[in-house]
């Protein structure tokens, strides 16, 4: 039903975890049914094996020593393992007609894998970082030709930890302006709305170093100088997302003439026989919200794209309809204020039926980031009809609110990798510190009074 140009898998691909979840370890067995199941998608979707890309999160490196060692059984069993793809980093470039798409996979996990708590952060280098920048930097020469950039790691920025030399992958995603870093690693135990804005920190009114109190941060009002529109935008989205194991989740990612928007399917529900994103006008809640800005109020927005509402739809049966709608929340309720037919686009290009409507964009300006709301319709042969969730949209390049619960915040909001990591260190070495002291005691003093000053010692640690 879905064909894809790629398919990524963020890390954690095994458990690494003992049947009473008290030792953390790599299961052969486990790394065996995990390469079955691959073989088997790979089978049943006729979808090119070459087109996947997996990645080791920490629970694919809890006891492994060394990469390439006996107990690194992500090198044996994993896709990219078994396709040859080795070191850290990996790219990928789709080709479209009018545009390049760049993707850039890595691996942060620590060189030695620890068990928990202490591989709970990514581990970027400043080798890995060059790495990334040179992947990213790939097509900078060709400027002729547009290109959207999108990276995919296992662990969020709120949970990766510096370099030596104090760089951060937020330092590098942000050079590159990307599109979006996806990610995974919490498993949406914390919450499902694990998504943060971030922008460089000469252009923000405040720029927090260990944490971000809202999803979005604030932009100054230079960042909207039209005479900087030449300039790139330094803002990137951070999406982290759900998992399979236990969460039956799956996203899909579509990039529109540049604009990136995604849907999250939660399968928990039972299989879906139809399936919409839409990719235009984007969801006012995750579009790049100083890009956007920059070019409504400097007048530069690209009038083809503008012109007509899009949707990408899947379905396991014939599309007989698909209509668009639009809501006004001003009242108070949920006014409809268009709805109209969209039509199949005939391309070759696109993964999926793109439909396309035309409108007066020019009618849906508005301050208000949240007035006017989008949903699609699609009805099927059988008459069965599948609606979107309504989504916010804003023509004048306006963000919409978008709050964190106190967790989410915890997770995404807070820089834990420059918190909680030094204190696992600290508190790592004090658990250990009295057996060395009661080393140096047994130097000391004779057996008998031994165990007394090594009981107080350790106490007092």
């Amino acid at each position: 039903m879905i064909n894809p140009s790629l398919v990524l898998i963020t890390g954690d691909l095994t458990d690494g975890k003992s049947k009473d979840l008290l030792t953390m370890k790599q299961d052969e067995e486990e790394w065996a049914e995990y390469q079955n199941v691959m073989e088997d998608v790979v089978k049943r979707s006729g979808l090119k094996k070459s087109i996947f890309y997996d990645l080791r999160g920490n629970h694919d490196n809890f006891g492994v020593p060394v990469v390439g060692g006996s107990f690194d059984f992500f090198s044996k069993y994993s896709i990219n393992g078994q396709l040859g793809r080795s070191g850290p980093v990996h790219s990928v470039t789709v080709q479209t007609v009018e545009r390049k798409l760049l993707f850039v996979g890595f691996d942060s996990t620590m060189s030695v894998g620890l068990r928990g708590p202490t591989n709970l952060f990514g581990h970027p280098t400043d080798q890995l970082l060059t790495e990334i920048d040179s992947e990213l930097s790939q097509w900078n020469s060709q400027s002729a030709i547009p290109i959207t950039k999108i990276s995919f790691g296992h662990f969020p920025l709120s949970f990766s930890a510096t370099s030596n030399s104090g760089k951060s992958l937020k330092d590098i995603f942000l050079k590159h302006s990307l599109s979006a870093y996806l990610c995974g690693h919490l498993h949406t135990g914390f919450g499902k709305n694990l998504k943060r804005h971030h922008q460089s920190g000469h252009h923000l009114l405040f720029s927090p170093k260990y944490f971000q109190l809202n999803t979005h941060q604030i932009p100054s009002e230079s960042t909207h100088n039209c005479s900087n529109i030449v300039s790139p935008i330094e803002e990137f989205w951070e999406w982290e997302m759900g998992d399979w194991r236990k969460s039956r989740v799956m996203r899909i990612l579509a990039v529109d003439r540049g604009y990136a928007s995604f849907v999250d399917i939660d399968f928990k529900l039972g299989a879906k026989r139809t399936i919409i994103l839409p990719t235009f006008p984007l969801d006012s809640r995750f579009m790049l919200t100083t890009l956007s800005l920059n070019k409504y109020k400097c007048q530069s927005i690209d009038l083809s794209s503008y012109g007509t509402v899009r949707a990408l739809v899947f379905s396991a049966s014939p599309i007989v309809s698909v209509v668009a709608k639009i809501y006004d929340s001003r009242p108070g309720n949920l006014l409809a204020v268009m709805e109209t037919s969209m039509s199949k686009l005939e391309s070759g290009s696109s993964r999926g039926d793109l439909y396309a409507a035309p409108w007066n964009f020019k009618a849906f300006e508005d301050p208000s980031p949240d007035r006017f709301w989008l949903q699609i319709e699609a009805t099927d042969i059988m008459g069965r009809s599948t609606l979107t969730e309504l989504r916010p949209f804003s023509i004048n390049g306006l963000s919409a609110k978008l709050s964190w619960t106190w967790k989410e915040f915890l997770v995404m909001g807070c820089q834990l990798a420059a918190v909680v990591l030094p204190n696992i260190l600290v508190f790592l070495f004090v658990q250990h510190s009295p057996f060395f002291l009661f080393q140096k005691l047994l130097l000391r003093f004779p057996s008998s009074s031994t165990l007394v000053g090594s009981s107080i010692a350790i106490k007092a640690f």
